[in-house]
């Protein structure tokens, strides 16, 4: 019953989705003409099975002609970073005595009242931070970091990039010089 609803509910946004794409109006007219056969097939006392059958098939592609426009028009949609919770990104750890890189797994997690959590999990000693955003751009997030426990303050920013795919870092907001080390990996 809920998937009934969810579609009634989201219906404006994907017939105006479907609108803007040729495959869309392609799978509405498809969707008129099976509702147009259902309704004839319905007032007519006898039909042939082959009329039946075309109705289903008019049906069946217009409905799946649209549920790809309506995943296409989603995954279009831009991502809205002030509701994300965890970025995962991944960080190069150098390796003094084998003289070698690796890719370590990191993330930044939400952990409420604006504050985030940096975590990464190396073999010489985990690194955490804490953070605050600073702004939030489409696209961007800027992080703040929080003074360290003993009082010293940090000016160190990061800086999240959806369409570059990085996670930066800079010394402070007046530093120009972007460090991009991270490869951002997903936002959840």
């Amino acid at each position: 019953m809920e998937w009934i609803q969810t579609v009634f509910q989201n219906g404006p946004e994907v017939i105006k989705a479907a609108s803007q794409s040729g495959l869309g109006i392609i799978a509405l007219c498809l969707l008129v003409i099976g509702c147009a056969g259902v309704f004839y097939l319905a007032r007519a006392r006898t039909s042939s099975p082959w009329v039946g059958f075309a109705v289903f098939l008019v049906m069946v592609l217009g409905a799946l002609s649209l549920s790809v426009v309506g995943l296409y028009a989603g995954a279009k949609q831009t991502l809205d970073l002030a509701n994300a919770k965890t970025i995962t990104f991944k960080t190069p750890y150098y390796n003094e005595a084998t003289k070698t890189y690796r890719l370590l797994d990191a993330t930044v997690t939400n952990i409420g009242k604006g504050d985030w959590r940096e975590l990464q999990e190396r073999p010489d000693g985990n690194a955490q931070y804490y953070y605050v955003v600073k702004s939030i751009e489409p696209g961007r997030i800027l992080f703040g970091r929080k003074p360290s426990a003993n009082g010293q303050p940090d000016t160190t920013e990061l800086i999240a990039d959806l369409p570059q795919r990085l996670l930066c870092y800079r010394g402070s907001s007046d530093d120009s010089n972007l460090q991009c080390p991270y490869a951002l990996v997903a936002i959840e």
